[in-house]
């Protein structure tokens, strides 16, 4: 991405959290990487997780970053691009936010609406560089304003980036949430659109954990990537969570498998054939809201009975998926069942 070539003090975003997972973390370069699963849906503003930025990231942005243009509405977390502040040197102010955390390999989820407008970008990514005593590595998920029915992937390592590649959606992105994500691997990156794998990059593969971050800002001076920007102000990008997963896209994962019992021969064969009794059957116990059966109630579970209603999947790998996907018994598998189970997962109830 052209943007970050100014970028040796790049920082940026922050946001809001109702769930997040226990935090086990690993260290790298002297500093703590995430290892575990997060979830962050935008309820609240919560410091110890996110950072709104206070500063700016270069010319070429044309803004200051003014943590007063991130705000908290309706459980959506917007960005605002408006006139600057008086005697400031930039001629608008905006928002941009990054975690408190470090994250590695794993697939980076977001639930966003950008803003539609010429020489404007909505992003979402992965950053570090040199602020961070790291090299420029960055994974980027990002929407040029003068076209948003399609998307731009792009990812740098060590400052060297040329991997830019856009995708037509086959719907304005500015119009409708939708998600968004990335897999990012040792050897690969896979991007995805609403659940669904629609382009995969496997050069040049940055290694170094970043941070997740969000921004929206008008380009002075890239005219011929953005547009020129026609100074209409104010203009929003909203987010409704973000999410992580260190072991990758949650789709990709086997179900889990039970090893099939040997039976051992008997040392002595029967001299008669014995009666045979008539079996008894087990009756099968199915956890409602378990839908993959892997015996834990969570997020994976939640997102296959989304990706199930879109339409992403026609059935479920466990083999008592549809069972467990009728929360409320009603016969169907519709938006009460997800709604059902997502308020279990937040813990607003504790039992369906």
């Amino acid at each position: 991405m052209l943007k970050k070539f100014l970028l040796s003090i790049t920082i940026a975003v922050v946001l809001v959290c109702t769930v997040v997972f226990s935090v086990p973390t690993e260290s790298y370069a002297s500093r703590e990487i995430r290892t575990t699963a997060f979830e962050a849906y935008f309820s609240n503003y919560n410091s110890s997780l996110w950072e709104k930025a206070d500063w700016d990231n270069g010319q070429m942005f044309n803004c200051m970053w003014v943590p007063s243009q991130v705000s908290i509405v309706n459980g959506r977390m917007v960005l605002t691009l408006d006139q600057g502040n008086p005697g400031c040197q930039y001629p608008y102010k905006s928002g941009e936010y990054r975690t408190t955390e470090y994250f590695g390999y794993g697939y980076y989820e977001v639930r966003m609406k950008p803003a539609k407008n010429i020489g404007t970008v909505s992003s979402f990514f992965t950053y570090t560089g040199p602020w961070d005593g790291d090299p420029w590595d960055e994974i980027d998920i990002e929407f040029v304003g003068k076209d948003t029915t399609k998307v731009q992937f792009n990812w740098w390592k060590d400052g060297v980036g040329g991997n830019e590649y856009y995708y037509n959606l086959g719907f304005d992105a500015s119009q409708s949430f939708n998600t968004y994500g990335f897999d990012w691997k040792r050897n690969s990156i896979d991007f995805y659109v609403n659940g669904v794998k629609v382009h995969t990059g496997n050069r040049n593969i940055p290694n170094t954990p970043g941070k997740i971050m969000m921004n929206l800002w008008p380009g002075i001076g890239v005219d011929d990537w953005l547009g020129p920007y026609c100074g209409r102000t104010p203009l929003t990008a909203e987010y409704e969570y973000v999410k992580y997963f260190p072991n990758g896209f949650p789709g990709n994962q086997p179900p889990p498998t039970t090893p099939t019992p040997t039976t051992p021969p008997p040392t002595t064969p029967p001299p008669t054939t014995p009666p045979t009794a008539t079996p008894t059957t087990t009756p099968v116990t199915i956890t409602k809201g378990d839908i993959n059966g892997d015996g834990v109630i969570d997020s994976t579970d939640y997102i296959l009975i989304r990706r199930y209603l879109l339409g992403i999947i026609t059935d479920f790998s466990y083999q008592h998926g549809r069972q467990a996907a009728d929360i409320n018994n009603d016969g169907q598998i519709n938006s009460t069942d997800v709604a059902l189970l997502r308020r279990y997962i937040l813990g607003i109830i504790h039992s369906f």
